[in-house]
Parts: structure tokens; C-alpha cells; sequence
């Protein structure tokens, strides 16, 4: 359940989905694949879960969250994802 901004720097609560902007990312389940001996083959696999992150209005306007191999999610600067695409180590930072 969502409780404050994603930016960790911030401490607004999440109040209603109108203010800010949310962000669902698709994650691989904590579950070991293959736990339930009666599964099938396909259900098997590591199972897929969506997370919710919100950022307040505020950081919004100034961050982005992206997907990061190692840190889950990560923010970076609105102005350095819209010129390059991507971002350096150094912009990154880990957002929960």
C-alpha cells in the first residue's frame, strides 16, 4: 500500500491519486518459482507483480522513476530522462 512519495528525500503522505503521478512497475514475485508442487509448468515460473510508487506533485515535476536491474526502481532528474533517454550512476538515486 502506497503511504508517501517514492522519493525518499520526501516525506508528503499519499492522500488521493489526483495529486502527483503514479507508477506501476511489473516485478519478478519474491515466491521461488516452482513452491507449489501442483502448479502447472506455467505457473511455475516466476511469477509477475505489479508495484504502485507515487511521487508527490512537487517531485513530479522535478524526478521520474525508472526501472534499475539491482535498486528495483530508481529516480532521476525529469530534465536528464527527456535529453538523454537514460541516466548516469551518479543522477541515479534509489527512490524507496
Amino acid at each position: 500500500m502506497l503511504s508517501h512519495c517514492a522519493n525518499s528525500q520526501c516525506s508528503k503522505p499519499f492522500l488521493r491519486l489526483r495529486e502527483g503521478r503514479l507508477f506501476l512497475v511489473e516485478t519478478n514475485s519474491m515466491e521461488p518459482p516452482g513452491l507449489n508442487k501442483r502448479a502447472t509448468p506455467a505457473q511455475r515460473k516466476a511469477a509477475k507483480r505489479v508495484e504502485h510508487f507515487w511521487l508527490c506533485d512537487r517531485c513530479a515535476s522535478l524526478w521520474t522513476l525508472v526501472p534499475h536491474p539491482s535498486q528495483g526502481i530508481a529516480l532521476i532528474p525529469l530534465n536528464h530522462a527527456t535529453s538523454r533517454g537514460r541516466s548516469s550512476e551518479a543522477e541515479v538515486r534509489t527512490a524507496v
